[in-house]
């Protein structure tokens, strides 16, 4: 015993690991040592768990077929979770199959030039061939999908199931209400995780995702929020990750993320364009940031955290609403982004490199605003408008929020906002609260 001690002790993990492959491929052709090697060490790094899985988890069912999702298929199964997929738009579950099929598993590319294999047990266009058996979901969904995939869900929702959805913005409990009803949304568990957990992409569809960020620290609120602490450490073993708990489902619905950055930020690139005129180029989004851009974004989160200390004076209830700059400063701490202001952070944090902006090109003219991209899809009626309508509840003005929507509203051709607040037409498909019917202080926080 005192020599394999000694040997631990002396030699490095990869050197074990080399022996043990040397040992079990001995009679195999030399090229399968380092190659096996290699797989190992991979392996057993990814692998090796950080936070044990809580009994809670029984089995996952993934919800969609997007990049996280497919991502979600190779990563969960590698942190040892139970898992299923639910695919339900068009031909994915076929198609996600298929290629998991064809390679053992879905393969995710890593920055670090690593490459790991997972596999879910089951994956069906049909939700009851695959979420009947599963206690925890996890849905990495746009707002706007909310609607259908609950729709979907319901007949085969039972209490005492976990609901998670990332990034658990939109609305997503006032959406649930409306399509689940009272009865069945007290029953089950509804939590939120911020941010959305990676940054990637499909290279491969049914095959392979590049991830180049998978995050390490997350905060999460639940409905019931005595539920709270349970979806922390859900969350903190699929992610293998630091969780944070919120005080409210409604502080994840007014977390300053997506609709505190693109829509301003699109506005600011777009200032000297006109109908029929043209921009010159199409610039980096993040890296190019400027401090017109980010002052914009800063005064537009001040005035969503002006709203919550509406709340809190209003009610006691403090919902804690960070800036952005601060909030994604903790989830990327270990980049080390310059925290100086929201322009240099933007700037320096490798997670935001190499993105362009939402704008279509012209040729031999130059670019124009996309208004029909998720910036202004999603991060207006399912983002701003969301702000904008508690602000209104509340009696809280606006007037920077307001400038950036009459502008996008314009460019959409949607109205949201008439005379300062939000009565426009098409607030009815926006997922403002008054969209849902709730129109009081007591409502938004659930009283």
């Amino acid at each position: 015993m005192s020599d394999d001690r000694d040997y631990l002790v002396k030699h490095s993990i990869p050197q074990v690991i080399n022996d043990l492959v040397t040992a079990l491929v001995k009679d195999r052709p030399p090229h399968a040592v380092p190659y096996m090697t290699e797989w190992f060490t991979k392996k057993a790094v990814f692998e090796r768990p950080k936070v044990p899985l809580t009994p809670l988890i029984k089995k996952v069912c993934i919800v969609g077929g997007g990049n996280a999702a497919q991502a979600f298929a190779n990563i969960l199964p590698s942190h040892g979770v139970a898992c299923n997929m639910w695919c339900g738009f068009g031909d994915e579950a076929e198609r996600i199959s298929a290629g998991i099929n064809s390679q053992g598993g879905m393969k995710v590319h890593w920055s670090d030039g690593s490459v790991t294999l997972g596999k879910p047990d089951k994956i069906s266009k049909d939700p009851g061939e695959v979420v009947p058996e599963c206690n925890v979901l996890i849905m990495p969904l746009p707002s706007f999908a909310y609607p259908s995939v609950l729709t979907d869900l319901k007949p085969h929702l039972k209490p005492g199931m976990y609901i998670g959805i990332t990034p658990g913005q939109g609305g997503f409990d006032w959406v649930a209400r409306t399509v689940l009803g009272e009865e069945l949304m007290k029953s089950v568990i509804f939590f939120a995780i911020m941010p959305m957990p990676l940054n990637c992409r499909i290279t491969d569809f049914g095959k392979q995702v590049h991830v180049q960020v998978l995050k390490k620290k997350y905060r999460v609120g639940a409905l019931p929020a005595a539920k709270t602490q349970e979806c922390c450490d859900i969350t903190a073993s699929l992610f293998q990750a630091e969780t944070t708990a919120l005080p409210h489902l409604l502080t994840a619905t007014m977390y300053p993320i997506n609709a505190i950055i693109h829509p301003q930020r699109v506005f600011r690139i777009c200032q000297p364009w006109r109908p029929g005129n043209y921009l010159p180029e199409n610039p980096l989004f993040y890296e190019a940031m400027d401090e017109g851009s980010a002052g914009l974004m800063d005064a537009v989160n001040t005035e969503l955290q002006m709203i919550a200390e509406k709340i809190k004076e209003l009610s006691g209830v403090d919902l804690e609403i960070p800036h952005i700059k601060d909030f994604l400063g903790w989830v990327y701490e270990d980049d080390k982004p310059d925290l100086t202001s929201t322009k240099t952070f933007f700037a320096t944090c490798s997670a935001y490199k190499g993105f362009r902006s939402p704008l279509k090109q012209v040729e031999g003219k130059g670019w124009v605003p996309d208004f029909e991209n998720r910036y202004f899809t999603e991060d207006i009626p399912l983002g701003l408008c969301i702000y904008k309508g508690i602000a209104d509840i509340v009696g809280e003005k606006t007037p920077a929020m307001d400038m950036v929507m009459y502008w996008a509203q314009a460019g959409m051709g949607k109205e949201y906002i008439v005379n300062g607040k939000l009565t426009g037409k098409d607030v009815a498909s926006s997922n403002a609260p008054q969209r849902f019917g709730v129109t009081t202080l007591d409502q938004l926080l659930g009283k």
